[in-house]
């Protein structure tokens, strides 16, 4: 047996730390390192490995909530606001959201939602944009480099009000990212479509959301574009948001946030197949989106 111990575990989490290894990955990469020749895993694999993975999931608690999953996002009932980690699927899986919530069961779900239709259907329906925001970038990111990295910055700003946006006190603190969301994955979506990325840096409508909006919708319009310019002319000024409160309700920011992941996703559905968003919009439940107000 492998002789280790939690100052092993606590030497190499640093260590890891000034690597950049990602939380969650590190109690796997410290059972490769302690056991060496002997990691091994699966049936039949090395019961040396479990005992370290959980001690060092003890240490450092975050390991069971960093995990990224295949992609991040949020629901909302009312202004409570959860963060949704969307799984790695293989194959025909029947996504229940709430599973993707993090629920235990639908009832909880169902009480979470506060026994409203209407309000499991928006949560549903900012699944249905998660799945499509994640499985469309994965569908294009091998194409033109330039967009998917704009298409990945969005991800990690729609990440941090994931992270952010349901225990904050100071949701001023969330605009920025908000509005960067909308922004890149729009330039995303025109930087796919042939325009230089570039011209956004000597343009003054580099952050003219009400513009790229409208040049995303002449380039390929879509179901989606009222609702985009709908929440795009919601949206406080980018600048000036920076230095100053917006003067907005709890409220009014989570249905921003909403309305931006619903821009990410309508980035790629204009792109990608992912689309199970019309699904859920043409079925009997949820049914359309309602109009966008805050």
């Amino acid at each position: 047996m492998t002789a280790w111990t939690l100052d092993d575990l606590r030497r190499l989490d640093l260590k890891y730390a000034e690597e950049g290894i990602h939380v969650h990955q590190r109690p796997f990469r410290a059972a490769m390192e302690l056991l060496g020749s002997n990691f091994v895993m699966g049936v039949g694999g090395n019961p040396e490995v479990k005992p370290i993975m959980d001690t060092y999931t003890a240490m450092v608690p975050e390991v069971s909530t960093s995990w990224p999953g295949a992609g991040i996002g949020f629901a909302a009932s009312v202004d409570q606001v959860r963060k949704l980690t969307f799984p790695v699927v293989f194959g025909q899986v029947s996504l229940q959201p709430w599973r993707v919530a993090g629920f235990s069961s639908a009832e909880e779900w169902w009480n979470w939602c506060r026994q409203d239709r209407a309000i499991a259907g928006e949560v549903s329906l900012a699944v249905a944009d998660l799945h499509d925001f994640t499985n469309g970038l994965n569908e294009v990111e091998q194409g033109n480099p330039a967009a998917t990295t704009l298409w990945c910055m969005a991800r990690s700003n729609l990440e941090d009000v994931a992270n952010t946006l349901p225990t904050t006190f100071s949701h001023d603190s969330v605009i920025q990212p908000i509005c960067m969301v909308a922004e890149l994955s729009m330039k995303a979506a025109l930087v796919r479509d042939g325009v230089d990325p570039e011209s956004f840096r000597k343009g003054k409508d580099g952050h003219n959301l009400s513009s790229l909006a409208r040049r995303m919708a002449d380039a390929r319009p879509h179901r989606d574009d009222r609702r985009v310019q709908a929440v795009v002319g919601a949206l406080p000024p980018y600048v000036e948001s920076r230095y100053k409160p917006a003067g907005l309700k709890r409220l009014q920011v989570v249905k921003l946030a909403l309305g931006v992941q619903f821009i990410a996703a309508s980035s790629l559905r204009r792109i990608a197949s992912a689309d199970l968003a019309l699904q859920m919009e043409t079925d009997e439940w949820p049914g359309p989106r309602q109009p966008f107000l805050i």
